[in-house]
């Protein structure tokens, strides 16, 4: 998992496969003892509500699309997988990193 900032929200007139319904928001991934932009800004699908500025964990790769409900993996007639590459899984409250006290 990693951290991001909520910079922005993502609108679509049209969504395929299974996105329909889904909030698609602008993070930029941070680093996690300095809280300090790492890397470019991504589309992420929201599982928890989040919104504008808060600092949420995402994850990435094939494990996004296992982060909405409901998916249960290619159907037998085929149908394909949504195409979501991350998804935010929480909103962070505040964190504790050995050395660094609390954030």
């Amino acid at each position: 998992m990693r951290q991001a900032k909520v910079i922005g929200r993502v609108f679509c007139s049209r969504q395929c496969c299974g996105m329909e319904q889904k909030t698609l928001l602008l993070i930029q991934p941070l680093d996690w003892e300095t809280d300090k932009p790492s890397g470019e800004p991504l589309v992420a699908g929201d599982t928890v509500g989040s919104g504008a500025g808060e600092t949420v964990f995402f994850v990435a790769s094939r494990e996004a699309i296992v982060a909405f409900e409901g998916w249960e993996g290619e159907t037998a007639v085929g149908t394909p997988l949504p195409p979501v590459d991350a998804a935010i899984v929480g909103i962070i409250d505040g964190k504790s990193i050995p050395g660094h006290g609390l954030n």
